[in-house]
């Protein structure tokens, strides 16, 4: 059997499967989409708040994430009248290469244990768009519903770096701005949608350029974070040349601890050895799953439009 004979009978299984889920289940729970500030929002900020085993004030957080207002902010589950699951959704029109893709990030799936066979009617909607969905670190119950759906899994990696190695390494070759309206003219048309996107986040957009020339640069977006309330960390969400940040990643490094001073660097690749080089040591790097439905061709790993921005 040929490669794409395989993947057609894969789709074709997956298709299946998808059709006995709906035709299963409690025909009396439906699902019903939320919208920002429309009732289900409210019935839904009742229905977080009331479970004690979640930190719902983190949810309201990521509720708050929108790249895309014509598009529900997540679906609940109702069961005569009351909310008894729900399911977050981040939509996005996100640029790959050159093209601009409907993307789809899952977050904060929670359903009450006796309506977890119905649990599946969350995320069929999202299926049916036949879009790109992926959602990171999802809990271990959920990884096997996610491979039956046929999502791909894919890990990824989380490297941490002491800011000290980058100490000695002063530069006059390289200069720093965050000042966007200097900026923004320099960019990529693929730079500007992602910068356009996140400004509303609670991120920082940095531009560095070499040799005093501007088109020879690379922008950024980072956010400091604190671990444990104590340790400062710089999380690197986004790079635009990373051949580029390798080039000079001590210098980079440097300017970077300067100006926020952090006690650890983050970065989140599908590859251990990209970013920060592997030589630096006590170098942490935490293992994470990574699940995909449609992931485009030209895609590379980011945690750009989902909850970790």
């Amino acid at each position: 059997m040929t490669a794409k004979s395989l993947i057609l009978k894969f789709k074709v299984m997956n298709i299946n499967l998808l059709d006995r889920l709906k035709r299963a289940g409690d025909l009396s729970i439906s699902v019903k989409p939320i919208y920002k500030n429309d009732n289900n929002e409210i019935l839904l900020k009742n229905f977080l708040t009331k479970q004690k085993f979640l930190n719902s004030n983190e949810i309201f957080e990521i509720l708050k994430i929108n790249f895309d207002e014509d598009q529900p902010i997540g679906y609940i589950l109702m069961k005569d009248k009351n909310v008894v699951g729900f399911l977050g959704t981040i939509f996005s029109k996100r640029p790959i290469k050159e093209k601009i893709i409907d993307h789809c990030y899952l977050h904060s799936w929670v359903v009450f244990e006796r309506y977890r066979l119905a649990a599946f009617k969350l995320i069929l909607p999202i299926i049916k768009k036949n879009i790109f969905i992926s959602t990171y670190s999802p809990i271990k119950s959920l990884m096997g519903l996610y491979k039956k759906l046929g999502f791909e899994e894919a890990q990824f990696f989380s490297k941490f770096i002491p800011s000290l190695f980058f100490l000695r390494w002063k530069t006059n070759d390289l200069n720093c701005s965050d000042d966007i309206s200097f900026f923004e003219k320099f960019l990529s048309n693929k730079d500007r949608i992602v910068l356009k996107d996140h400004n509303f986040t609670n991120t920082q957009k940095l531009f560095i350029y070499f040799n005093k020339n501007t088109h020879d640069n690379v922008f950024m977006i980072v956010k400091k974070k604190t671990k444990k309330l104590v340790i400062p960390i710089l999380e690197l969400i986004y790079i635009s040349d990373f051949k580029k940040f390798k080039s000079y990643e001590k210098k980079i490094g440097f300017e970077l601890l300067k100006k926020y001073k952090p006690i650890l660097f983050k970065f989140n690749s599908i590859d251990k050895s990209d970013t920060f080089s592997n030589k630096y040591f006590f170098t942490k790097i935490v293992k994470k799953n990574v699940y995909y439905l449609n992931r485009p061709l030209d895609f590379k790993f980011d945690i750009l439009y989902s909850e970790l921005v």
